[in-house]
């Protein structure tokens, strides 16, 4: 498989990881991340290109990124996503479907694109799970455009969601458990519940209090704590058990471990997988969306 730069962009940091896919997971031969000018992109919208655009072509010059083959991973709330599980049935057939499920789930766009990605199938019941996303064309378009002016050649763009998803799916030390992932972006947090293993819930929300402080803590074990009862309200079969974090500083950790105990759940930074070859000192809770965006669907 040939090379790809994994490009993630959140609001103030660009992350990139180089490398391809490997059969159950990716192999990674190089890591960066740099801060981006303030106001370039904001909750997925690009306000202002030229700056952005001017920055990625820094970025990419001074780390030495292969430019001709990106795949590029963006979210936000824009992008809106529904779990489904459907009959099995073929790729005409599902997309009708999933336009129909996506607008009477109360997702409307304009002019929608839709897309999904296959997270498991039950041969015995003929039935397919699936995260399911909905974004306006003009968005992926504004992007498309961002990477022409950066001198990019764009492969794919794909939801930061999705390369979460496939990484905690290549990652063993995760099977069959109940936890949540918590990873930080800037001041905005991405909240997944996992039951046995499988992925139920996802929630993005805005962080108010500064990161590292006693009251950031306190704030996250709020959100924490409505995921707990999110999780028993729907009658889950076993209790969450962990909390990891991703995207975080040892401040952030440090501050967030007493709300988790208090929940009685352990706090730990997510786990690195045999799966996924990483250059020495790098671990995938510092580049998870980068990482899990190289992993083939």
């Amino acid at each position: 498989m040939p090379t790809l730069t994994s490009l993630y962009l959140c609001n103030r940091t660009v992350y990139a990881a180089v490398g391809s896919p490997t059969a159950n997971g990716a192999k990674i031969t190089a890591v960066c991340r740099d801060e981006l000018p303030e106001g370039c992109l904001i909750n997925g919208v690009i306000t202002n290109e030229s700056d952005l655009a001017a920055a990625l072509r820094d970025f990419f010059a001074k780390n030495r990124l292969p430019a001709k083959r990106v795949a590029l991973c963006v979210g936000g709330s824009q992008f809106q996503h529904k779990l489904l599980t459907l009959p099995t049935m073929s790729e005409k057939k599902l997309c009708a479907v999933l336009a129909r499920e996506l607008s009477t789930a109360g997702v409307e766009a304009d002019a929608p694109l839709d897309d999904y990605l296959l997270l498991h199938r039950d041969a015995k019941a003929k039935t397919d799970t699936m995260l399911a996303c909905r974004v306006e064309s003009a968005l992926v378009e504004s992007y498309a455009a961002l990477a022409k002016d950066a001198g990019l050649t764009l492969s794919s763009l794909d939801y930061t969601l999705s390369g979460q998803l496939k990484l905690t799916a290549a990652t063993p030390a995760l099977a069959g458990s109940t936890f949540v992932v918590l990873h930080f972006d800037g001041d905005t947090l991405l909240a997944t519940l996992y039951e046995q293993g499988e992925f139920t819930y996802a929630s993005r929300s805005r962080l108010f209090y500064a990161r590292g402080t006693a009251e950031s803590g306190s704030e996250i074990t709020q959100k924490l704590s409505g995921l707990v009862q999110f999780h028993i309200a729907n009658k889950g079969a076993e209790p969450i058990a962990t909390a990891y974090f991703g995207g975080c500083t040892q401040d952030d950790l440090d501050v967030c471990r007493p709300g988790c105990l208090s929940l009685g759940l352990a706090a730990e930074v997510f786990p690195d997988s045999p799966n996924l070859r990483l250059p020495d000192g790098v671990h995938l809770a510092d580049t998870m969306f980068a990482a899990g965006n190289l992993i083939a669907r």
